[in-house]
């Protein structure tokens, strides 16, 4: 390992190291964090409630036959419109900022929002791209079987990280993430199940109060009030506990390149310290984007961890 590794305490990590480190990065980096996820998270989920208030206000309103089907009808492609922006616009563009930024802090450099989304702004085509791809191929293998579905989104899982760390296509993304995935699969699966179950088994804890508030009869103006109350405490629940996922998904990647590649992470960090450029951590000995000269190749250190 190099003298950065070693100096960054970046080695190969187990499932407890990963969730320990996790935990620790995103405590000492959550005003950064946070505010990463909001930028984006924030406006896009007020309007989504702003178009789920508007809708179930419309239907409560009055009787079924009272209500006009075309209201009606608008006020669903209204949900619909926002929702997308949601998932195709604000979930993209938080998840590589903070992809980017969670880098970044693993390597003991300072955060730059604006940065952060200066470089993932630039590589947010790719990302969307690599997030509609990977859904489709999910879905069918989840309609065919189910079971190829789970394997897929585990195979998955780096995709992201590689159009933004990788500076890859969508499509050289999903090739890549599949060939990290393979190399360790078990641990992949194990790691991320656990992730999952840590943020779902939170999120529930937290949002079901407000989930059973809907299920107590009150007026048609409390009723909206709550039904909107229901929407937002879930979408604010997740900006919080994003994080904690994405940062585990990252130290997980780092961990599968260190072990299956004895990645270099000295010429990872002297390539993220160049600020106002688009850097990105190729498979080539050069780690920098390609309007940026080259670093010198590493002697390979010929062994696995």
């Amino acid at each position: 390992m190099t003298a950065a590794a070693d100096q960054l305490d970046i080695r190969p990590m187990g499932l407890a190291d990963i969730l320990d480190s996790a935990i620790r990065l995103y405590r000492h980096n959550f005003g950064a964090f946070l505010g990463i996820v909001a930028i984006a998270w924030v406006p896009a989920l007020a309007i989504q409630l702003y178009a789920t208030h508007w809708y179930m206000s419309l239907f409560i309103s009055g009787q079924p036959s009272e209500v006009d089907f075309l209201s009606l009808a608008g006020g669903a492609i209204a949900l619909l419109l926002a929702s997308t922006v949601v998932y195709l616009v604000a979930v993209p563009l938080a998840q590589g900022a903070l992809i980017w930024a969670i880098s970044k802090s693993y390597l003991g450099q300072p955060i730059g929002i604006g940065e952060a989304y200066r470089v993932v702004v630039n590589k947010l085509g790719h990302i969307v791209l690599a997030i509609i791809l990977t859904s489709l191929v999910v879905s069918a293998g989840t309609l065919a079987c189910v079971i190829p579905g789970i394997v897929f989104t585990f195979m998955f899982s780096f995709t992201i990280p590689e159009v933004v760390l990788g500076n890859r296509t969508a499509i050289d993304a999903i090739k890549r993430s599949w060939e990290l995935a393979a190399y360790d699969f078990w641990k992949v699966v194990l790691t991320l199940f656990v992730l999952s179950l840590l943020v779902a088994i939170i999120s529930a804890a937290l949002g079901a109060p407000f989930q059973f508030a809907t299920m107590i009869p009150v007026s048609p103006d409390k009723m909206t009030l709550l039904y909107t109350l229901s929407g937002a405490i879930p979408g604010l629940i997740q900006v919080i506990l994003q994080p904690v996922q994405i940062v585990g998904t990252i130290l997980l990647y780092y961990d599968l390149r260190i072990r299956k590649e004895g990645f270099d992470i000295q010429l990872l960090a002297e390539a993220m310290e160049k600020e106002g450029e688009t850097v990105a951590v190729q498979p080539t000995p050069s780690l920098l984007a390609d309007d940026t000269p080259p670093l010198p190749p590493k002697i390979d250190r010929g062994h696995d961890q």
